[in-house]
């Protein structure tokens, strides 16, 4: 995550907020900012390489890497130049991914494929956004660019070799979807004048995450075979505290099983 820790007071001065906008309605106490001198290449590269490291893994035996962030818009893409960046062999893919926040499942789906097709052995995931060079006061409302934080994540996949003992994870099955009626809730667009037009309904979108949310866990338990009383722990994308303690609420799961992410960091989308 970024290294820098910004009060939620600090975040609804510099916003023109009334004071607990963010800590209270939202539960947000600081989001984590990247810094002038930092980017989407360098988090990126931080969290590769890290990963790289706990995996025991050397860079030079990656078959492809796939990125994905929600903020990196130029050209060459995140992909390239982060392939650049860790010296990766010609003969190692690359791979763009959007979907903004769930630009990581895509990314972790679209693995999995190639690894059980046998077209890649061990493939790098990276995320990376940094929201604070972009969602700046004046160019977005408080209420929506005060939420956000700055971070990069970084997963090593590789296919076991026949016989071999279960890797520390494995990834099982996925579901996709879309609720496209929900699209008119959230939209963004820069415009030529470098301010960005944004229709934000917050309270709609929070609907729908929520109950989306809880009837995925349903669905979960019926394709898993497993009670969600039995899980150790939900890994869920958080816009912020309270809508995952609204979820936890609904969905009748103790909330220390949601690993706190957005109170001290903000929404690190991917």
């Amino acid at each position: 995550v970024g290294p820098q820790r910004v009060e939620a007071a600090s975040v609804e001065r510099e916003f023109g907020m009334p004071p607990g906008t963010i800590s209270e309605r939202a539960g947000i106490e600081s989001v984590a900012r990247a810094g002038a001198d930092h980017s989407e290449l360098s988090l990126a590269f931080a969290a590769a390489n890290a990963a790289l490291k706990r995996a025991t893994m050397d860079a030079g035996d990656l078959d492809w890497l796939l990125t994905t962030s929600e903020t990196f818009m130029e050209f060459p893409s995140l992909g390239s130049l982060l392939h650049s960046r860790l010296l990766l062999r010609d003969s190692c893919a690359v791979l763009d991914v959007g979907g903004a926040c769930v630009g990581l499942l895509n990314a972790l789906a679209i693995a999995q494929a190639l690894l059980t097709s046998g077209v890649a052995r061990h493939i790098l995931v990276v995320t990376s956004d940094v929201h604070s060079q972009c969602l700046q006061p004046g160019r977005v409302a408080g209420e929506f660019g005060g939420l956000f934080g700055d971070g990069a994540s970084a997963f090593v996949l590789h296919r076991p070799k026949e016989g071999s003992e279960a890797s520390r994870y494995r990834l099982g099955g996925f579901q996709f979807g879309c609720a496209g009626t929900f699209s008119s809730a959230l939209a963004i667009r820069s415009n030529p004048d470098g301010t960005m037009l944004l229709k934000f309904d917050g309270e709609a979108l929070a609907r729908a995450a929520v109950n989306r949310l809880e009837k995925i866990i349903s669905d979960l338990e019926v394709q898993s075979g497993h009670r969600r009383e039995e899980a150790y722990s939900f890994a869920t994308h958080q816009p912020n505290p309270r809508l995952v303690e609204m979820l936890a609420r609904q969905a009748g799961i103790p909330l220390d099983k949601f690993p706190v992410v957005a109170k001290v960091y903000g929404n690190l989308g991917c």
